[in-house]
């Protein structure tokens, strides 16, 4: 639209330069120019030509700038795009971006971005953009623990979004532990450690020993509270289990935990030993030692064992033997209960 009226306005104004000049002098000239023979044309043909040439020399400069400034636009849209996919990245918590930006602008943004992890408040419900919209949207759903199609995402098994829907999905029961622990890499280990920690409630001990990378307190507690159940019972020997416990980081107060998780139906004479071996090669498992034996009421070898360690050793268990020996009676369950 600007050109065409550009166009006619320069063709106004040659033609009104061309009758002014014609009113004035209406003869025709001929002349030689660089070498170069003009025809007998009249002078107001003359005087319009360099109109002419000055107007062509116009479009050509702002075709040029046109052309360059289409190109700047140009690469604008495509470093948007890019921006909107990276914001798009850096809401679903992909971790793998790096978007090349040539235009300034988005340099500087870009970079930020590309390094940033961002988690928008709760009202944010929609900004517009079809491509945010429907994370922030898949966002929400998650947390709601709704059923979602993710696979169009394509994120990777340890993004946050693709770790808590595959949770939902375990709580669902859309899968089983079987399948995610067959697939380990497809899942990620979050997700695998809690398919397993229902898997060792029912599952053999040769099925559960083949994952015991992923024990943690919780389902290490689950399993020995098995050995010799009535429902979903398992057998195992001592040297199965004291060589199960050293491959795995335990606290002192681990050690208590996991007797008392035994009690409930292991046989006392298998936990009692049990400890006796632990404690000859881990001084923590002494705790746990401690705690069976007072537990099962073998009073005298319990103090019989601490009168022999330091002085600044196992204080809780001496102030329990010495409540013992002033006749308070107290479960001692309930007396490390603080400490456990």
């Amino acid at each position: 639209m600007q050109l065409k009226r550009y166009t006619i306005a320069s063709l106004i104004l040659m033609i009104l330069v061309a009758a002014a000049v014609y009113s004035i002098d209406n003869e025709s000239i001929s002349f030689d120019l660089i070498g170069m023979h003009f025809p007998n044309l009249p002078v107001a043909f003359w005087v319009v030509v360099p109109l002419i040439i000055m107007y062509l020399a116009s479009l050509l400069h702002m075709g040029v700038y046109a052309l360059v400034g289409n190109f700047k636009l140009r690469r604008l849209n495509k470093d948007h795009e890019k921006m909107i996919d990276a914001l798009r990245d850096s809401l679903l918590g992909v971790n793998e971006r790096n978007y090349v930006y040539k235009s300034e602008q988005y340099k500087l943004m870009g970079k930020l971005i590309d390094s940033a992890l961002i988690l928008p408040y709760e009202t944010l419900r929609s900004i517009g953009n079809e491509k945010i919209d429907e994370v922030l949207q898949l966002m929400r759903d998650v947390k709601e623990k709704k059923k979602v199609d993710i696979k169009k995402f394509h994120l990777a098994s340890n993004t946050s979004i693709a770790i808590q829907n595959n949770l939902n999905r375990l709580e669902r029961g859309e899968m089983d532990a079987d399948s995610v622990l067959s697939r380990p890499d497809s899942y990620g280990e979050i997700v695998c450690a809690k398919a397993y920690e229902s898997y060792v409630k029912t599952a053999s001990v040769g099925s559960v020993m083949k994952f015991k990378h992923l024990f943690n307190k919780g389902s290490l507690i689950d399993f020995v509270q098995r050995v010799n159940a009535g429902e979903n019972g398992i057998q195992i020997s001592n040297e199965e289990l004291v060589t199960l416990f050293s491959s795995l980081k335990l606290e002192s107060n681990d050690w208590i935990d996991l007797s008392a998780a035994m009690s409930k139906n292991m046989l006392p004479e298998q936990r009692i030993r049990l400890f006796e071996m632990l404690s000859e090669h881990n001084d923590d498992a002494m705790e746990g030692y401690f705690y069976t034996l007072y537990d099962l009421q073998m009073i005298d070898t319990a103090n019989e064992i601490l009168n022999n360690t330091a002085h600044a050793d196992y204080q809780i268990f001496k102030a329990y033997r010495d409540l013992k020996k002033a006749n308070k009676h107290y479960d001692i369950a309930i007396f490390l209960r603080r400490s456990c």
